[in-house]
């Protein structure tokens, strides 16, 4: 879920800043590291930075992420000692990891088309990025 946040981060400051020196970016990244999830999607929407469907994506992220968070806590502990409760927090923790590595390639290759769109050679990012991708999926 961080690495959701950091790359929202790193986009919203790029996209809505690309005037600005880099030391004018790094404050503003700081800056945006500090906000929740759910303030970098709005920023992101008011903006218009993301295609709906990802926004969308975005938006129903946070909505199974504040659930995982704030209530899949074990209604009792006979619940939890029956492992009930723990296999459904554990399922819904392999669900939301897999959304949130799924969003993050989304973003990035989000990021890397809007660098192309302004005149940036993005093929050794590119190149790095896939690198790095089949070495966590020989």
């Amino acid at each position: 879920m961080q690495h959701v946040e950091e790359a929202l981060s790193h986009s919203i400051v790029l996209k809505t800043e690309k005037d600005r020196t880099k030391a004018e970016a790094d404050q503003l990244l700081n800056e945006h590291r500090s906000y929740t999830l759910g303030k970098s999607i709005k920023i992101a929407q008011g903006a218009g930075l993301y295609p709906e469907q990802l926004q969308q994506e975005l938006k129903e992220f946070l909505i199974e992420r504040n659930l995982l968070v704030h209530k899949s806590i074990a209604q009792g502990r006979d619940e939890w000692d029956l492992n009930i409760s723990r296999d459904k927090v554990f399922r819904r923790i392999k669900a939301i990891t897999r959304q949130a590595q799924r969003l993050q390639i989304l973003v990035e290759e989000d990021l890397m088309s809007f660098c192309e769109s302004n005149g940036r050679d993005m093929s050794g990012v590119r190149a790095e990025i896939e690198k790095f991708y089949k070495s966590k999926n020989p």
